[in-house]
């Protein structure tokens, strides 16, 4: 184990037993690398999704994003640069994602909602139908341009709160509050999970000197494979799916997925006009 852990925390980690696996444990992260505005995201599931990048137009904006095909959920960004990737904070969430899954039930509508949002051509406005839209993406929401990062905290019980970030050091967030106490998970071994793999991020992640290596440094192992700390998941019941890492600056959006962890990667699905030049370079890398 190559990083500082307090005894405490050390003490808790051996004791930790997490029964209920059915957990929605993701991890986003904003850095600048080199003059290079990143945002970045482990995915994690308790099913196999079926994914495809769409490379579309939308309100006259090109876009490209990850589209799981069996709940519509979407992150990506667009030729401005302006980029959005989340992760929940709604404890319970990943059961009621899994009965969709399972029952073939309605979609949420957060992959709308964050497709309106990348099809802005600001910062700003972007950032104003993140948390306005439809009633907006609840849990924790980074919204970035090649220069700037806004954080939001929002859920179906607080309003938004926003936070501008323009900083080397990389900024994390899991499944607990960050400014609400009283969000996601809150005590436990989930609390602990959560606190565990923010803290492995971010250490991991500020060590990296060229941002092709983020996704590599999301997926060190700190703990026993199937432990629930780890930032990569590989326990029977929760395990990462996919990786995606999106170059703000020069507009590149980097997908990797675990061939094993996803039912399907469809490919990538081009719908833009014919004869138009794409300013946003995709680049896919199977696992």
């Amino acid at each position: 184990m190559d990083m500082e852990i307090s005894t405490l925390e050390f003490q808790l980690v051996g004791k930790l037993e997490l029964k209920n696996k059915m957990l929605k444990e993701c991890i986003i992260v904003s850095k600048e690398v080199n003059d290079r505005f990143v945002l970045a995201k482990n995915r994690d599931r308790a099913y196999k999704p079926k994914l495809e990048i769409i490379h579309t137009m939308i309100n006259g904006v090109e876009v490209a994003y990850l589209h799981d095909m069996i709940t519509d959920w979407s992150e990506g960004m667009n030729e401005y640069g302006i980029g959005l990737v989340n992760s929940a904070l709604l404890v319970g969430h990943d059961e009621a994602e899994h009965k969709i899954v399972k029952k073939g039930g309605k979609p949420s509508k957060d992959g709308k909602k964050i497709r309106e949002a990348i099809s802005q051509k600001t910062l700003k406005e972007a950032v104003k139908t993140a948390i306005s839209f439809d009633g907006g993406v609840n849990g924790h929401t980074f919204i970035s341009s090649p220069k700037k990062m806004v954080s939001v905290e929002k859920t179906s019980k607080h309003k938004p709160i926003l936070k501008l970030h323009n900083l080397e050091h990389p900024v994390v967030r899991t499944n607990h509050g960050h400014m609400f106490t009283d969000a996601g998970y809150t005590h436990g071994e989930k609390y602990l999970s959560s606190k565990m793999r923010k803290i492995s991020a971010e250490k991991s992640i500020d060590k990296v000197t060229d941002w092709t290596e983020i996704a590599a440094a999301m997926r060190k192992e700190f703990f026993p494979k199937e432990s629930q700390l780890n930032m990569r998941r590989q326990a029977k019941d929760m395990f990462t799916s996919s990786q995606t890492v999106m170059n703000l600056t020069d507009r590149i959006l980097e997908i990797e997925y675990f061939r094993d962890k996803v039912e399907e990667f469809v490919g990538v699905k081009n719908e833009l006009p014919k004869g138009y030049e794409p300013k946003i370079q995709i680049r896919v890398k199977q696992l």
